[in-house]
């Protein structure tokens, strides 16, 4: 009775994907395999990509500081290892 649920999704909606792009297949087959999840009661739970997110914005307003920071490379050594160093805690 499963397969017979999975299959009217499946049946429902053709999706169409150029065969010779691989991005595009794999969008195809995430799109089906969130449909078929959500299909079945589960919530999707999108946390953790919110994370990495923010933790990406975190690493760009860092690197931008130190790419913009008023001194030349010498001078400003010490700030450019701070922000090395915290670029693992971002």
């Amino acid at each position: 009775m499963a397969e017979k649920k999975a299959d009217t999704v499946a049946t429902k909606n053709p999706k169409k994907a150029n065969l010779l792009d691989h991005h595009s297949i794999k969008h195809i087959l995430d799109e089906s395999v969130s449909e078929i999840v959500t299909g079945r009661g589960y919530v999707e739970d999108v946390r953790m990509s919110n994370i990495r997110l923010v933790m990406g914005a975190i690493i760009i307003v860092i690197a931008l500081v130190a790419q913009f920071y008023k001194k030349k490379f010498p001078e400003n050594r010490d700030f450019l290892i701070a922000c090395i160093g915290l670029y693992p805690f971002s």
